[in-house]
């Protein structure tokens, strides 16, 4: 092996163990090391590092980000879209109550002559936190702003808990005559 080889692979490896490259990456690479090995060191660097640049492969890609959530393709130009979808939620709205049916002229979980459906809890999970409700005892909501404490048979009644919904991060890279035409950053 050549020393200039030797010194690039000492950087790259040393690079990629203190920019915290992730196991997934990692092991895309390693997975791939058959053809890793034939790149460019600046193209191994840009894989290594999760970037994409114009003039790279399908491979290469692949490697630096995995594979794509889904492909569109552009038949009147010829371009084809990798997207890639990541987290994202509906949100949720809950009620503390523990009954979800709404009647005439009335709150769910209320109704005339009373509370309907007694005691109970809701839960809640989604990326925006966590919501649990409870009546006649304490609830604990816990969402994207912060954590909030309070009992729910007086002061908080039977309200919704409600986690916004959050939109999922999309990266787009567009592929022209099958390289790298076009990426989003990272």
């Amino acid at each position: 092996m050549k020393p200039n080889f030797l010194v690039s692979l000492a950087a790259v490896a040393a690079i990629g163990m203190g920019a915290g490259c992730g196991s997934s990456q990692m092991s895309r690479i390693d997975r791939n090391r058959d053809i890793y090995e034939l790149w460019p060191i600046d193209t191994r660097q840009a894989v290594l590092e999760g970037r994409v640049e114009s003039g790279m492969t399908p491979d290469m890609v692949r490697v630096a980000w995995g594979d794509p959530s889904e492909v569109v393709a552009q038949a009147r130009s010829g371009d084809e879209i990798w997207v890639y979808k990541r987290g994202g939620d509906d949100g949720s709205v809950i009620y503390p109550g523990g009954n979800s049916s709404a009647y005439p002229g009335g709150y769910p979980g209320a109704y005339p002559g009373g509370v309907i459906g007694g005691p109970g809890i809701g839960i809640s999970t989604g990326r925006g936190g966590t919501s649990i409700g409870a009546t006649g005892g304490v609830g604990v909501g816990m969402g994207g702003g912060g954590t909030i404490i309070g009992p729910t048979g007086g002061g908080m009644g039977n309200a919704p808990i409600i986690t916004r919904p959050t939109p999922p991060e999309i990266r787009e890279v567009v592929f022209r005559g099958g390289v790298v035409h076009r990426a989003d950053k990272p």
